[in-house]
């Protein structure tokens, strides 16, 4: 899916609010920005992001 600059900007903004505070490996980060923006795509609010992103990352409080 083909994005604005300012959608990208937007998306690129949630997924720093979902990752903040956790501590993630340099070599984990590719894959997470992917995952997380395949989570966007999918249509999750935000907290569904910061969840995603949690259990993408094995910190899931579930």
């Amino acid at each position: 899916m083909k994005r604005t600059k300012k959608q990208q900007a937007f998306d690129d903004a949630r997924i720093q609010r979902a990752v903040t505070g956790m501590i993630i490996p340099m070599m984990s980060i590719p894959a997470l920005h992917r995952h997380a923006e395949d989570l966007i795509a999918k249509g999750v609010d935000d907290a569904g992001l910061a969840a995603g992103v949690r259990k993408f990352m094995g910190a899931s409080r579930d």
